[in-house]
């Protein structure tokens, strides 16, 4: 009742209890259950299925962990997270900042694009757009009308012949 030694990499990454989980959901599943020579041997199926479980168990394990301290004072508890919550780039910076320069009560973060510029770029962007929207329109009742031009020919054909047709069996 045991795996092959070549998959003990993997479970060293296992509980004891999960190992023993998933040896029992192998061999005792509705659909093609293992048996235990099956199960005891290498196979891809088993390596697939144990690698599965282990990235499961790791991804499960990581989001789950999240270390707290409790501190207990005379009348209340507080909680203290042990890991610092990360900072943005921009209060990263503003820290920066603020820590070298002496007045940092005067500082204020420099606009990065200014109001004319974004409104010119907004503005290129959409005559871009309208071109590339006016070309393909241009390109798609090109082709709408090609079709229909060769659509009115043929049933200008069809006309010909049938008209010649009526003709000639009334002469």
């Amino acid at each position: 009742m045991t795996f092959h030694e070549n998959y003990s990499s993997l479970f060293a990454q296992l509980l004891p209890s999960l190992i023993k989980a998933r040896w029992n959901q192998l061999t005792t599943r509705k659909k093609n259950p293992l048996s235990e020579s099956e199960a005891s041997s290498i196979s891809p199926i088993i390596e697939a299925f144990l690698k599965h479980k282990v990235d499961r168990y790791q991804r499960n394990k990581k989001s789950q962990y999240n270390p707290i301290i409790e501190v207990e004072a005379e009348s209340y508890c507080t909680v203290i997270p042990v890991s610092k919550p990360k900072k943005s780039r921009f209060e990263e910076t503003k820290s920066q900042i603020s820590d070298s320069s002496p007045n940092s009560l005067l500082y204020r973060p420099k606009e990065l694009y200014s109001e004319e510029e974004v409104n010119a770029r907004i503005k290129n962007a959409t005559n871009n757009l309208r071109q590339e929207f006016i070309k393909s329109i241009e390109k798609t009742l090109k082709n709408i009308k090609q079709q229909k031009e060769i659509e009115c020919n043929q049933i200008k054909i069809d006309m010909r012949n049938k008209f010649e047709f009526t003709l000639k069996k009334f002469i």
